[in-house]
């Protein structure tokens, strides 16, 4: 029999608890002192555990060799039982010979019939005798055999006793690069799977517990190359518990990355796009690896720039990135990845072999490439898909573009096709190379923006000549699906320009804009019966601007301006007198309610009144229910920075039931912190960069117990760490059995 766990006096012996060193303030030694609690704590409930197991092992043991000596006494109780039965039927023999002798002397007819009805007496019991004769022969057998087996099960069990036994080892490629740490691995060394029994070291199948967790609350994973201007790994997205990620390590340019937070799960995923060289006009080479996940702008114009993006389905990766020369319209692309290096694919080009010179009357539309990913999780036998917006540019003059339209990829290329052509393709391009004009062409198509997934519909914009830029949706569904254009809220070619879509209320909740009412806040059922505004919250054609919209229940929370109380949070069910202002955080101007996130029906955000500053505020819908968590920040000043030379990222999340955050608390600077909802529950989770220096984190990514972020030190610039909760224990003394 095995026990499944360690004798915690070996942990005790051979373990110390880690993070004991140092000095500080009474706050530090207090958390350090909460800290060695709870590892204490941790500890002593793993003794209760091994121990139960250990005792268990020892009382099985106990349990046999008892078993054992009762066997013996049984048996010798059987053999002294078979020594008196064999007496017995001695005894009996001897009587039936003697009756059988005077049977042969006599010839008295009464004494014949007497000894004869003796000696039949006499077969009967002798016959009885032989047969408890070879039934305590047979029991005898019995314990004889269970005798065997006891003896076998107590050496065993002795022997197992005797392997048990443990190691402690260094753990480097199992825990983050800044945070090497100890395990204690515990079994029998009795040769199961590759081991080799009884030469003093645990292998594979022989270990049967491990312990010891890598020492911190948070760890740097690895050292990227610090080129970016500050910004560090980014475009962070979740598949099957691991980190995906786009990185630069200064060899091969901004890549595709994994990472399940130790060093040997943090790897490139493929090299996509090799270097690439150009004569430098004095007879060598300049060379470069830009890498395929690079932000690109055409012609330094803004408007025209591709900002790769990741998104990630239930078993795919799709991104968009380069394979090609930047700075030519053939190297955007979509890519598609199951975390692998061969399942690592181009899925299609956009743009191949097409002269931008070639132009029609309208010119060309903003075109960066591939954009706005939604994924669509896979679902039976469905495989994971994505929709996304691209203009399909192929060939040359003889193969037009067919403008920028929705597309949807399974991450085949026979799997990707254009799904709707809302601006059909009805422009002339002229070839300044043949002097010709060539028909026909869309350089511009319907511009898909602001996509949204609602079940099995993709709510979207979309520009054209006759509607301008409307609402549309298009069903995916075989059945009742395709492309319908849910209202021309402005007739004719005006727009309304849709954004913002959420959904919420049985449908879709967007802001639109009319001469009459500015942009304001409006929902629809997905058809023409259904579709209006809401409220028009700033009243006459001054615009609200209703955004940051948050699906709250079967209602919608956002934050509106009006000309009375600026900013403010506000809450709507779809009908006009149930949307109103939650409350006026700020009398005195704009409260600019930000971050929302929902966290157990309750709404948090950060939001500004003179008194505070930008703090973290909570909300159930109602005014009361409104208020500050805490001043993080005491008095004036805001917690609240989010503005980093203007890259932010994620820097508001849901981990692990909690919120996480990054907040200035006036003594350690722009650090991540966390809250459950509670003034006492609102603290500071880690400081990166120790004292009063900002460690600026972006990019938070829940990933199971990890939460992955992307804060700045001096010594290591921006790089990848992650914060857990660490359940301990740390093993910190490398001493063998």
């Amino acid at each position: 029999m095995r026990a499944t766990a360690v004798l915690l006096t070996l942990v005790m012996l051979t373990s110390v608890l880690a993070g004991c060193a140092g000095s500080g303030d009474d706050s530090e030694k207090d958390e350090k002192i909460a800290s060695l609690e709870s590892e204490l704590a941790n500890l002593t409930a793993e003794n209760e555990e091994i121990s139960e197991n250990a005792a268990l092992l020892a009382s099985t043991l106990e349990t046999a060799q008892a078993e054992l000596a009762q066997a013996n006494v049984d048996l010798s109780n059987i053999s002294a039982q078979l020594s008196s039965a064999e007496w017995h039927r001695a005894n009996l023999s001897n009587a039936l010979e003697e009756a059988q002798h005077q049977l042969n002397l006599t010839e008295d007819d009464e004494l014949i019939a007497q000894l004869q009805a003796d000696i039949a007496d006499l077969d009967s019991q002798i016959s009885d005798a032989d047969s408890r004769i070879a039934n305590l022969e047979g029991d005898i057998a019995q314990k004889e055999a269970q005798v065997t087996q006891l003896e076998a099960t107590n050496s065993a069990l002795q022997s197992t006793i005797d392997s048990l036994t443990y190691d402690i080892r260094e753990r480097i490629g199992t825990c983050p690069e800044s945070n090497p740490g100890m395990e204690m691995v515990v079994g029998y060394d009795d040769g199961s799977g590759n081991g080799v029994p009884d030469d003093g070291e645990l292998h594979d199948e022989e270990i049967q517990y491990r312990t010891g967790e890598c020492p911190g609350d948070h760890a740097r994973v690895g050292s990227f190359q610090n080129n970016s201007g500050g910004f560090g790994p980014y475009l962070m997205v979740e598949m099957g518990g691991i980190l995906y990620f786009s990185a630069d390590d200064g060899i091969h340019g901004w890549e595709l990355w994994r990472s399940d937070g130790t060093v040997a799960g943090t790897y490139l995923v493929k090299d996509i796009r090799d270097e690439e060289c150009e004569d430098d006009g004095n007879g060598g080479q300049t060379c470069n690896n830009y890498g395929s996940l690079i932000v690109h702008c055409w012609n330094n114009d803004p408007r025209s720039c591709h900002y790769p993006e990741i998104v990630a389905g239930n078993e795919k990766l799709f991104f968009t990135g380069f394979d090609g020369i930047p700075g030519t319209e053939t190297s955007v692309a979509l890519f598609v990845s199951d975390g692998t290096s061969a399942g690592t694919q181009l899925v299609k080009r956009s743009w191949t072999n097409w002269n931008p010179a070639f132009v029609s009357e309208e010119g060309w539309g903003e075109t960066p490439g591939p954009r706005y990913l939604i994924p669509i999780p896979s679902s039976g036998f469905i495989p994971d898909r994505v929709v996304y917006a691209a203009q399909d540019v192929h060939g040359e003059i003889n193969s037009p573009p067919t403008g920028d339209e929705l597309w949807i990829s399974d991450g085949t290329e026979s799997g990707t096709i254009m799904i709707a052509n809302i601006q059909p393709e009805d422009e002339s391009a002229y070839n300044p190379d043949q002097a010709a004009t060539y028909c026909c062409g869309d350089f511009q198509g319907g511009e898909p923006a602001h996509l949204l997934k609602k079940g099995n519909t993709i709510w979207f914009s979309a520009n054209s000549l006759d509607y301008g830029r409307e609402l549309y949706r298009f069903g995916l569904q075989a059945i009742g699906g395709g492309l319908f254009l849910v209202e021309d809220l402005v007739e004719g070619e005006e727009s309304s320009d849709p954004m913002w879509m959420t959904s919420g209320s049985d449908g879709v909740y967007f802001s639109a804009q009319e001469e009459s009412t500015g942009r304001e806040l409006y929902h629809s059922r997905g058809d023409a019966f259904t579709t209006g505004i809401v409220k028009d919250i700033n009243t006459g054609n001054n615009s609200s601007n209703p955004m940051y919209f948050t699906k709250f229940g079967d209602k919608v929370m956002f934050t509106a301006y009006d000309d009375e109380n600026g900013r403010e949070l506000w809450i709507s069910d779809r009908t006009e007198s149930g949307t109103f202002m939650v409350k006026d955080i700020n009398p005195n101007g704009s409260a600019n309610p930000y971050q929302l996130q929902m966290l157990d029906g309750i709404l948090y955000f950060m939001a500004y009144e003179p008194e505070h500053g930008a703090e973290l505020w909570r909300s159930d819908g109602t005014a009361a229910g409104t208020y500050m968590v805490k001043d993080i920040n005491p008095g004036n000043n805001s917690s609240w920075h989010f503005v980093q030379n203007g890259i932010t990222g994620t820097i508001f999340t849901i981990h692990q039931g909690e919120l996480f955050f990054a907040c200035n608390d006036g003594v350690h600077g722009v650090e991540l912190c966390r809250s459950d909802g509670t003034s006492e529950g609102t603290m500071l989770a880690v400081d990166v960069n120790v004292g009063e220096n900002s460690s600026w984190p972006l990019q938070l990514t829940s990933v199971g117990a990890k939460l992955f972020f992307n804060p700045f030190t001096e010594e290591h610039g921006r790089q990848l760490h992650y914060f857990w909760d660490n359940p301990g224990p740390f093993i910190s003394e490398a001493e063998g059995s």
